[in-house]
């Protein structure tokens, strides 16, 4: 008997977007899934495909994607929910997080990124990850547990800055360094933590206790 593919529901109301990712991750080499689209959380809900994935705009007119989280953990209790944004704003990402989110995928990421992306969390769902994880010798797991004691002390302090929004400018005028050293530490840091920007290193960071929740503006 032939097992069924994985499914993952894309649910964004911008038609262009949506089909796009689509086609896109129909085509990738990488994923191997059906992949089916809504434009609301409720055109979402009200489909018959059970889902092990549900990729969300984070902001949608009329029920948007923090409000839709609810009624997707209810329609689909065991599927993770990834919501994909295109700010990089820490208090909607921190109200995602206490709705029930389990990830996020910035929409400026190459398409060849946000395929790696969906397959990792697609593979997360599935169980499957923790195997993969075993067989290559290395995490594949964005938010999984940095180790804060190889976080060098200057990184460290830069991380905190960060938290409070300081730009890479303020943060060089700030230790005296140039900018493209506070450049290079930042990357440095997005690297070490598994985050694809610095709003998600300081989420992954204070999940981790690396920083306390009262260090985040």
């Amino acid at each position: 008997m032939t097992l069924p593919l994985p499914s993952v529901m894309l649910v964004d109301d911008h038609p262009l977007f949506r089909q796009g990712l689509r086609m896109m991750l129909l085509s990738s080499n990488m994923l191997q899934a059906d992949i089916h689209e809504a434009g609301s959380v409720t055109d979402a809900v009200a489909q018959e495909h059970w889902v092990n994935l549900v990729m969300l705009d984070i902001s949608m007119p009329g029920c948007d994607g923090l409000e839709g989280i609810g009624q997707i953990r209810k329609r689909w209790p065991g599927a993770y929910v990834v919501m994909l944004s295109g700010h990089d704003h820490p208090e909607l990402m921190r109200d995602a997080v206490r709705q029930g989110a389990s990830g996020f995928i910035s929409k400026a990421l190459e398409p060849e990124a946000i395929c790696a992306q969906v397959q990792h969390w697609l593979l997360r769902s599935l169980g499957m990850e923790q195997n993969i994880h075993k067989a290559s010798g290395r995490s594949l797991t964005p938010d999984a547990k940095p180790n804060a004691e190889v976080l060098p002390l200057r990184q460290y302090e830069v991380l905190k800055m960060l938290a409070k929004g300081f730009s890479n400018k303020a943060i060089a005028k700030h230790f005296g360094l140039s900018e493209h050293t506070i450049r290079n530490q930042v990357a440095s840091i997005l690297k070490h933590l598994g985050a694809d920007t610095r709003t998600q290193a300081v989420l992954v960071a204070q999940r981790n206790g690396i920083l306390p929740a009262t260090a985040i503006k």
